[in-house]
């Protein structure tokens, strides 16, 4: 009995996939009628670009092709072959007499993927083509560059862009220097004052592969590479009209350039940083963004003044208080100093010192005084007021600049600041325009102004302090674009030259 209830059930089963395999060869039979055409879904078309019709089905299923558009669907491709000649006509009529030995392709967010169907879809490949046509979703194989930063561009000729790196880095570097440099060759050390490219190096490296991309996307000239080297993506190119008494220095610290960034955007009309300009003349100025960092290490041979120990001040009783005899003359004393000075981008960042020789002792001066004090009075011998730095804006580098700009060589510009002489704190208070600032007089017809420090000076008004004594930090208070001490020398209440007196 179990037997033959077994032989029942297995029956039963046979029973029900011979209605099952019937009614599926039944649906398949009656074609689009049918909720499915096949054991395969049938594409939903109804959202696509182009929807289309299955137009017969078939007894064994084959390959369709699906093309999306940034997820949505375009249409199934009948003919892909098709699709191809069409593409190969644009390229030979458009594209083969500018991109020799190239081919057309689709733009990144333009994809297909295949899949099984027994349905075949009405065609409208011609369509469909039309659309990625018109539409500009046509992309060319070109040469990709992509940076090491993340920065990729595409260029018609890898050449072009080999030459434009080339010129970008002769824009912080001497012709001479590159080629010794490249050819692993050292550069002799100075043995006279002066200043000479040691090293470079670039520190972003490139890979070059193919790419597609689209006509707009693709930087067909050395220029227009040259010009992204520079300036980065979409760059805010603005025109400045030159003033009266206006240098190239000037005008590029008010705009955060350097004066060789400045000759570069302007090359038709300036040749070299030391040219004078004509007012009224128009320049392009742009902030610099390059994706490249060229770092130049630069050799400098100067002299620089030893300055004595604090003059030796002794009590003399047969002179009155404030009265003073010389007893030794203070002396500066010289030494030569070979410093490293590393640029990024003609920005310096770091200046090291390598080596020295003193090439004259100072002298440390006696004074005997009426009483042992630090005298009120200048001595009207002044001192820079920052150590290892550099004149970033002289004496009216731009119009109503009336004083001179100090940056440190270290520390990207930033450093302490030194009283330039002797004399009473005047004033130690913050402006819109200075910043922080103290003005010291010198009570000999002299007073000095020293702005933007990070923090109020260290002294309070009424203090007296030394002939380089620190005062203050350099910051980027008040409005500056580049930390520096704005330096102001006053001569009998005006302004007049600090290097007259400093020996800039």
């Amino acid at each position: 009995m179990k037997n033959n209830k077994n032989l029942r059930n297995f029956l039963m089963v046979l029973g029900i996939l011979g209605i099952s395999v019937g009614l599926a060869y039944g649906l398949k039979g009656q074609g689009v009628e049918a909720k499915y055409g096949s054991t395969f879904e049938l594409v939903d078309t109804s959202s696509a670009v182009f929807t289309q019709k299955v137009i017969s089905v078939l007894d064994e299923p084959i390959e369709i092709t699906k093309l999306y558009n940034e997820g949505q669907l375009v249409g199934i491709i009948s003919n892909p072959d098709k699709i191809d000649a069409l593409f190969n006509d644009v390229y030979t009529k458009e594209y083969q007499e500018e991109f020799e030995d190239s081919e057309l392709g689709y733009v990144q967010d333009v994809y297909m993927t295949t899949e099984k169907s027994y349905n075949v879809y009405e065609d409208r490949d011609e369509e469909i083509f039309n659309y990625i046509y018109e539409s500009d979703l046509i992309a060319i194989k070109v040469d990709k560059i992509s940076f090491s930063n993340g920065a990729i561009i595409y260029v018609k000729n890898r050449d072009d862009f080999l030459e434009a790196r080339k010129e970008f880095i002769l824009g912080y570097l001497s012709d001479s220097a590159y080629e010794t440099l490249t050819k692993g060759e050292k550069i002799t050390p100075l043995v006279t004052y002066g200043t000479q490219e040691i090293g470079f190096d670039v520190r972003e490296t490139i890979t070059i592969s193919e790419g597609l991309a689209t006509i707009d996307d693709i930087l067909l000239t050395e220029t227009e590479i040259l010009n992204f080297l520079s300036f980065g993506y979409k760059p805010d190119v603005k025109k400045y009209t030159v003033q009266e008494y206006d240098t190239i220095e000037g005008i590029a610290w008010l705009n955060e350039m350097s004066p060789n960034q400045l000759v570069s955007i302007n090359s038709s009309q300036i040749a070299n940083t030391n040219q004078v300009l004509k007012p009224g003349l128009e320049l392009n100025i742009a902030k610099f963004n390059s994706p490249l960092t060229v770092v130049v290490t630069k050799e400098r041979l100067v002299s620089e003044k030893i300055y004595p120990e604090d003059v030796i001040y002794r009590e003399d009783p047969s002179l009155r208080e404030g009265l003073t005899r010389v007893e030794v003359n203070e002396e500066v004393g010289y030494e030569d100093v070979t410093y490293h000075d590393v640029y990024e981008n003609d920005i310096s960042v770091s200046s090291t010192r390598v080596s020295s020789k003193v090439t004259k002792e100072p002298v440390r001066g006696i004074v005997y005084v009426g009483t042992y004090v630090e005298p009120k009075v200048g001595s009207g011998d002044f001192r820079w007021p920052m150590n290892n730095a550099r004149v970033s804006c002289g004496w009216y580098c731009y119009g109503g600049h009336a004083a001179t700009d100090f940056q440190s060589r270290s520390n990207r510009g930033y450093g302490p600041i030194y009283a330039s002489d002797r004399g009473v704190v005047e004033v130690n208070t913050y402006h819109s325009e200075f910043g922080y600032y103290i003005v010291i007089n010198h009570n000999n017809g002299f007073k000095t102004l020293y702005a933007h420090m990070e923090s109020p000076g260290y002294f309070g008004v009424g203090t007296t302090v030394r002939k380089g004594e620190q005062i203050g930090y350099v910051g980027m208070t008040g409005r500056t674009t580049g930390p520096h001490v704005h330096f102001v020398l006053y001569r009998n209440g005006s302004p007049v030259n600090p290097c007259t007196y400093l020996g800039c």
